[in-house]
């Protein structure tokens, strides 16, 4: 290959390489500040996960989502009775409907429609309101006739702690 077509060719690689890394950089970047900083925590009994995160229409506020991970053969039979969120001995939420966890362990309903995959609280929680604070959840749910109770505290996560664990 003669020196006048070498240099335009690498120049052109230069180029396309350096807009490949700033392109990329620029997702990875942005798919960071939509997934941490999270407060999460999950249940003694294992039975539930709750997290919040960030919106990705508004990114100083967050949303929660509460997640059945227990048995999955149990679910037809399991109902969250009451779900309390307190931050420090403030409470945010206090709810007491009665939700079938069928509903909400992702999957379809028989005509087709998609099934949630979590209970959803607290929409547009403001950043501040979680930072420096303690929040604890307490689910009161039923399994047939046996009834339980369960206590999660959510932590920080960013992506160093995710790394450690």
């Amino acid at each position: 290959m003669s020196s006048h077509y070498k240099y335009p060719l690498i120049f052109t690689a230069f180029l396309l390489i350096a807009f490949c890394l700033i392109f990329f950089s620029y997702h990875l970047i942005h798919h960071v500040r939509l997934e941490y900083p999270n407060w999460q925590g999950e249940s003694k009994d294992q039975n539930w996960e709750a997290i919040f995160t960030k919106n990705e229409d508004a990114p100083n506020e967050y949303s929660g989502k509460l997640y059945w991970i227990g048995d999955t053969i149990e679910i037809d039979n399991t109902y969250l009775e009451s779900l309390i969120v307190k931050k420090d001995d403030e409470v945010l939420l206090s709810s007491d409907t009665e939700i079938p966890m069928h509903d909400y362990a992702g999957g379809t309903f028989s005509d087709g429609s998609a099934k949630e995959k979590s209970v959803s609280f607290l929409e547009r929680l403001d950043e501040h309101e979680l930072e420096g604070h303690d929040i604890t959840i307490e689910v009161k749910w039923k399994q047939g006739d046996h009834y339980s109770a369960s206590q999660l505290t959510l932590n920080e996560k960013t992506l160093f702690d995710e790394k450690q664990q």
